[in-house]
């Protein structure tokens, strides 16, 4: 078995690389503070409904539309693909998370496995024709790794699971046991998910998401919070 881009794409999605993930809930606290999420199965239809139709209807598909930019070296698209994912964030916190983490993630791949690919969107950066977000560094990232579309998909929607779950640790009385059976149980049922985000067409891309606009606006001006978003 040959996978070259594995041991890097296993990294990157790892808690361990430090792109400031564990700093975020996404939402999560302040919905977890209003008592509409506050146990495991509270946590996993959250999952299974804002979460999975966040994936569907955009994060998979602008995912897979960089993606594809990027294989054709299209920098100009890639640039307009950044400013449509920035401006589908209407709220500040989830906005600057997203660009936060893009941002450190394109510093380290630079520094870790410099190639010309990376100083391309650096320089992009310093145009600042791009923000990055997290998505358009991911779905770059994993063309210069020659990882295939799907694996890439399905990295990106474990790491978007995995990061709730790890928040809710400190959020809710659940466990570590209690968080790996909710990310269980939302993985086993995540490939219907990718499969019907490949049909999304980049005009019809966007997913209406008010609970967690709104969660994320009240969050922005909490009194006291353990999370950046």
């Amino acid at each position: 078995m040959n996978f070259p881009w594995l041991q890097a794409m296993l990294q990157t999605t790892d808690p361990l690389f430090p792109i400031g993930s564990y700093a975020h809930s996404y939402g999560l606290e302040e919905l977890c503070a209003s008592g509409e999420v506050h146990d495991a199965p509270s946590l996993l239809q959250y999952l299974e409904s804002i979460v999975f139709l966040n994936l569907q209807e955009f994060e998979l598909p602008y995912l897979r539309f960089t993606y594809d930019a990027a294989a054709k070296l299209k920098f100009d698209d890639i640039c307009q693909l950044d400013e449509e994912i920035s401006a589908s964030k209407p709220c500040k916190e989830l906005r600057q998370a997203s660009s936060a983490q893009g941002k450190q993630r394109l510093r380290l791949l630079s520094k870790l496995r410099p190639s010309p690919f990376f100083a391309e969107l650096k320089q992009l950066k310093l145009e600042k024709r791009i923000t990055p977000h997290h998505i358009t560094i991911f779905a770059c990232e994993n063309v210069d790794l020659e990882t295939p579309l799907e694996a890439a998909l399905v990295a990106w929607s474990y790491q978007t699971l995995a990061a709730p779950c790890a928040a809710s640790l400190k959020l809710i009385r659940i466990g570590q046991e209690g968080a790996q059976t909710v990310l269980t149980e939302s993985l086993q049922k995540i490939e219907p998910v990718i499969q019907n985000s490949l049909s999304i067409e980049r005009d019809f891309a966007g997913a209406f998401l008010p609970t967690l606009d709104i969660a994320s606006q009240r969050h922005e001006h909490a009194f006291s919070r353990l999370f950046i978003s």
